[in-house]
């Protein structure tokens, strides 16, 4: 016999195996749900990434970015902003809309310029409500943020998943930054190629300078200004020598840059230490009233060295903010260029003026000796042949021989002048020996000159020799004179110093200047230092 089951045992079985039944049906709904939001979410990964691997644009990237995520999560808003520079460092970030998307029928467009909350300094998403804002680091920088909003609450892990994107966004950038960089290098190397050019041609310095200045401003100047500006030898005076873009200067070029230049500022800081300068804000500098006046905010100056002497320096100024990071090492090319085209046109200017020297002293050298026989021997040579022509007696023709010996006296001294005989006959060291025996100076030698050297080369060094003990008698008021002399490794060096008291400079048309030229036409170097109260040394170095 069978027991009978209560029926509400019945009852309460139906209940449960319905409420199981719905328990497992919600769950593989659940289940189906986030199978199909994960293939979502890897098909739009997928979509981007494959606009990334093409090279897409980055606006195009940061377009499907925000639509993806936007249609991901049910958002109302999501969009990509990048991070804009505020000059006033106390206020909050703000970003300007590179790309987004909006459910609503009133989308913010591209360009629109909105306050960025302070997570973007997290460096990871951050959820807030029914928003999550993930920074877009590129490299060690945080380029923008990525932003998603929704009215219904985010799934678990929601920030991870936007993470992902995030990812692509920073590829994309770093892609096309890479792209720019090489862009920009290529534009640069042809830059530097079209002024080498100019260079080559020899050009004008002024066209060369206002060349380098228009590649400057063209390639880092940012729309602001670019001045080349030299330093002169006073130690005060700086002159504008070039300048592109605004503002303009207060002075024309060629002219000095008066303009008020605070000891913080970039000229009197690469002066003072010969390295780039960078003024952030000219705003915060004391003395920079009249520069913030001018228009600029920032500045960069790089220096200009030319054969190892500071010459000046380039400076690109901005009025938007500061200057790249790393502007003073790309500009480092171009300030090459400045002192190639300065070293140019000086030993351009110098050879020009070297010849002109030559050329006049060659003159009055001429000029001396048609002198020199016209008022000496000539006369006394006219006057043996009219007594001669006389006829008169032995006292008259001896009287004639006499004048003749004289005459041939003269001739002897002049031709002296212009080359010594021992010189010709003996070479550089009888010769130097010969004009310290004649020497009106106590004179001190040290020769270590190793036969005979090429005619010109000890022509050259025998007149450096003569010119400076003659300075030195008539004008160093010195006491002695020291002269040395050696070949070595295929060069003769010559050292003249005496005690004198000092001051020679070449540059002042003295004799000195004749003997560089001189030497110079030799290949040799012709140096003078001469410290007032402390002696003139002058060193020549002639290849041999």
């Amino acid at each position: 016999m069978t027991a009978s089951l209560p029926r509400g045992w019945f009852v309460a079985m139906a209940v449960g195996a319905a409420a199981a039944t719905t328990a497992v049906a919600r769950n593989a709904i659940a289940a189906g749900r986030a199978r199909g939001n994960l293939a979502d979410e890897q098909a739009a990964l997928r979509r981007v990434a494959t606009l990334v691997a093409r090279g897409c644009t980055p606006s195009d990237v940061f377009a499907a970015v925000a639509k993806e995520l936007g249609r991901l999560f049910g958002a109302e808003t999501a969009f990509v902003a990048r991070l804009t520079t505020n000059p006033d460092a106390n206020a909050e970030p703000y970003g300007t809309i590179v790309g987004s998307y909006h459910r609503s029928a009133t989308p913010t467009p591209p360009g629109t310029t909105l306050p960025l909350s302070d997570t973007i300094d997290a460096g990871a998403p951050v959820r807030v409500g029914g928003e999550i804002t993930a920074p877009v680091v590129v490299g060690s920088r945080v380029w923008g943020v990525t932003v998603v909003r929704s009215p219904e609450a985010f799934p678990p892990g929601a920030e991870s998943r936007v993470a992902d994107f995030v990812l692509l966004i920073a590829m994309a950038i770093s892609n096309s930054e890479a792209v720019e960089r090489g862009a920009r290098l290529g534009n640069v190397q042809e830059a530097l190629r079209r002024i080498a050019v100019l260079i080559a041609n020899g050009e004008a310095p002024e066209r060369v300078f206002a060349a380098i200045t228009s590649e400057v401003l063209h390639h880092f100047g940012d729309g602001g200004s670019v001045r080349l500006l030299r330093f002169e030898p006073d130690g005060d005076t700086v002159t504008l020598v070039a300048h592109q873009g605004t503002p303009r200067p207060h002075v024309e070029t060629g002219q000095p840059f008066t303009m008020a230049r605070p000891r913080g500022g970039i000229v009197e800081t690469v002066r003072r230490t010969g390295r780039a300068a960078r003024v952030e804000d000219f705003r915060a500098l004391a003395g920079a009233e009249a520069i913030v006046r001018e228009g600029l905010i920032s500045a960069v100056g790089i220096p200009v060295y030319v054969t190892g002497r500071l010459w000046g320096l380039i400076a690109i100024g901005s009025a938007k903010g500061p200057l790249p990071v790393d502007l003073e090492s790309r500009m480092t090319q171009f300030t090459g260029l400045v002192a190639t085209a300065v070293a140019d046109a000086q030993s351009r200017a110098e050879l020009i003026d070297s010849r002109a020297r030559i050329v006049a002293a060659s003159d009055e050298t001429r000029r001396c000796i048609e002198r020199d026989l016209h008022d000496g021997v000539q006369q006394s040579l006219v006057a043996v042949a009219l007594r001669l022509q006389t006829g008169g007696g032995g006292d008259e023709v001896a009287g004639a021989a006499a004048d003749l010996m004289a005459a041939i006296d003269q001739l002897r001294e002049l031709s002296h002048g212009i080359h010594p005989a021992v010189l010709s006959r003996s070479g550089l060291t009888p010769a130097l020996r010969a004009l310290g025996r004649r020497s009106p100076l106590p004179m001190k030698m040290d020769l270590r000159i190793d036969g005979r050297l090429p005619t010109p080369v000890e022509v050259g060094a025998y007149y450096v020799v003569s010119e400076v003990l003659t300075n030195a008698a008539k004008h160093a008021h010195a006491s002695a004179v020291g002269v040395e002399a050696e070949t070595m490794d295929g060069v003769l060096t010559v050292r003249v110093r005496d005690d004198g008291v000092g001051g020679a400079d070449p540059a002042l048309g003295s004799g000195l200047l004749g003997l560089k030229d001189r030497i110079e036409a030799l290949g040799g170097t012709f140096e003078v230092l001469s410290p007032l109260g402390e002696g003139t040394t002058v060193v020549c170095h002639v290849p041999i």
